[in-house]
């Protein structure tokens, strides 16, 4: 994985505060980036992800003194709140018995998905004028048995109420700081720390047993390969320097029930699956139709500040 600083700028506003404070106004602010900081500015700068305090490492103007470059890095005090820019450090949730766990479910602090659904449901999915993957298609699956109990070989059946990838992207905010358990997981990890960009992925990955994951990436171009919805689209994501290129290919028509078309420029998209050589770049391919979905428009700066 490439092991790049997540936090390119942050907003600089004197006197503004995470708990109360107005994020439009905040968002309006300056952008500073590490080497624009300056001393007085400790105290005022927040993340454009979460919008909680950082501060720049060195916290003088100098540079390190092995010249490494300086960085933003999230206050611990804030540690609780979850999100994407934040240094990895995925940590597994375990719940003591059966009732905690079912309480976190009910207060929607824990979500299960058992399985993302794998075929197109029936319902009307037509979009608006623009699409935004805003239709509701997830429904009350059955109990899944998860092994999150804090003792070893501990399950506990829980209620999943989650079935597709648009159901997560579709109140992002809210959910990057649930607890989720993905098919096939074995703990319950937040949202935040269970998603990987796709600029963070190399050929790497290739030489290790893959798991199906959260991955999530900005579209660079979308276009049908062939001439009919059978056909293959072709949508390239930015990609890691270090890849020649990352396409998602998936049936024409199924792209534009999606919403993925020729004009998905700019939109995020976020799947779950493995990634696999394709050519001399890398590629996912063989999605179901829960497992992909393009994030709204309005969470793309929780995603990819710009």
């Amino acid at each position: 994985m490439a092991n790049k600083r997540k936090i390119t700028y942050a907003y600089h506003l004197p006197g503004w505060k995470f708990v109360g404070g107005n994020r439009e106004a905040l968002k309006a602010g300056r952008r500073i980036t590490p080497d624009e900081y300056e001393e007085e500015m400790i105290g005022s700068l927040f993340c454009p992800g979460c919008y909680t305090n950082v501060e720049r490492t060195p916290k003088e103007k100098d540079l390190f003194t092995n010249q490494r470059d300086p960085f933003y890095r999230h206050l611990r005090r804030w540690s609780h709140v979850a999100c994407v820019l934040r240094a990895k450090k995925p940590v597994g949730k375990r719940y003591d018995t059966w009732e905690e766990a079912r309480r976190a479910v009910e207060h929607e602090h824990l979500a299960v998905v058992k399985e993302f659904l794998q075929e197109k449901p029936e319902i009307d999915l037509v979009p608006g004028e623009e699409y935004d993957e805003t239709p509701v298609e997830d429904v009350d699956g059955p109990l899944s048995e998860v092994p999150i109990g804090r003792h070893q070989g501990e399950s506990f059946e829980l209620p999943s109420k989650i079935s597709t990838v648009a159901g997560i992207c579709r109140s992002f905010e809210k959910n990057k700081d649930k607890y989720f358990v993905l098919p096939g997981a074995i703990h319950a990890v937040k949202l935040a720390e269970l998603l990987t960009e796709i600029s963070d992925v190399d050929y790497s990955i290739l030489d290790r047993t893959q798991s199906p994951r959260l991955y999530y990436g900005k579209i660079l171009t979308s276009h049908n390969a062939g001439s009919s919805d059978n056909s293959i689209r072709m949508t390239r994501l930015i990609c890691n320097s270090a890849v020649k290129d990352f396409y998602l290919k998936l049936p024409n028509g199924f792209c534009r029930d999606k919403g993925i078309t020729n004009d998905s420029e700019g939109r995020i998209v976020m799947f779950f699956g493995t990634i696999t050589r394709s050519g001399i770049g890398l590629a996912a391919t063989n999605l179901a139709w829960g497992e992909i979905a393009l994030v709204p428009k309005k969470y793309n700066e929780l995603l990819m500040p710009e």
